[in-house]
């Protein structure tokens, strides 16, 4: 396959990524405090509350100490409370707080709104395959 191609391809992923960052920053007006890379940690939140940091860490593919900092700034925003876990006193659990969660709400629609605009003029179809080809791309680097 062409390189030149592949490079394409990639610089513009990198660019939609970056403006969706970008965009959903830009309209989280009721959150300014919430920083672009913090929402993937709401979400994880959300789907199981009360993961510990480790845990956190491993779900979002980052460094512990790149996620204790997100987390800290996280807490004083509001956002989440952490809490000793009562089985390991070494371990921190984190939460949600009620200003975490109406964030999430925010999110979701920001989300859903930015999904729809980026998907503006797509069939049906050519949506459908863009996530199946996305989902292929991720599994292909993934398993690399």
């Amino acid at each position: 396959m062409n390189s030149a191609r592949n490079e394409r391809l990639l610089g513009q992923l990198s660019e939609l990524v970056k403006l969706h960052r970008y965009k959903v920053h830009e309209k989280l007006v009721n959150h300014p405090e919430l920083y672009p890379g913090q929402p993937p940690l709401l979400f994880q939140l959300d789907r199981e509350d009360g993961q510990t940091q480790k845990s956190l860490a491993e779900q979002l593919r980052r460094a512990p100490a790149t996620v204790t900092v997100m987390l800290k700034r996280m807490e004083a925003s509001g956002y989440v409370r952490r809490e000793a876990d009562p089985n390991d006193l070494r371990s921190l659990r984190v939460y949600l707080t009620n200003q975490g969660r109406s964030a999430l709400k925010d999110l979701r629609e920001v989300f859903q709104e930015l999904e729809h605009q980026a998907q503006e003029g797509f069939t049906p179809e050519e949506t459908q395959l863009m996530s199946a080809l996305a989902q292929r791309m991720i599994h292909n680097l993934r398993e690399s």
